[in-house]
Formats: structure tokens, C-alpha cells, sequence
């Protein structure tokens, strides 16, 4: 569960890490395309990880 929980993490620090990186100037929409993806992603994860906690202890 630790390991779960830790990889969420990584993955919400990948895609603000992600967004800072891509230079906003040369394309916008990339730009914009690839940090909807990577949150859509994070929240997918975390609702996941939400989700697991929630069975694994009712």
C-alpha cells in the first residue's frame, strides 16, 4: 500500500515536473494537451488508489 501511495506521489510530482519543462512559448497546445493528459492520469490514480483503501478496509 506504501509503494501505491508513494507512486501516486511520483506521479502528481512527474507531471508538475513535466509542465515546467515543456516550453510553453514554442507550443501552446502541447503543452496544454500533455498536462490535461498527466493530470487526468494523476486523478485517475488517486480515485484508484481511493477506491483500493476503501474495499480493502469496510
Amino acid at each position: 500500500m506504501i509503494i501505491v501511495v508513494v507512486l501516486t506521489l511520483a506521479l502528481f510530482g512527474a507531471t508538475t515536473w513535466s509542465a515546467l519543462q515543456q516550453p510553453l512559448a514554442r507550443s501552446p497546445a502541447v503543452h496544454h494537451r500533455l498536462t490535461g493528459a498527466l493530470l487526468v492520469l494523476s486523478l485517475a490514480v488517486a480515485i484508484a488508489l481511493i477506491t483500493t483503501v476503501l474495499v480493502a478496509y469496510s
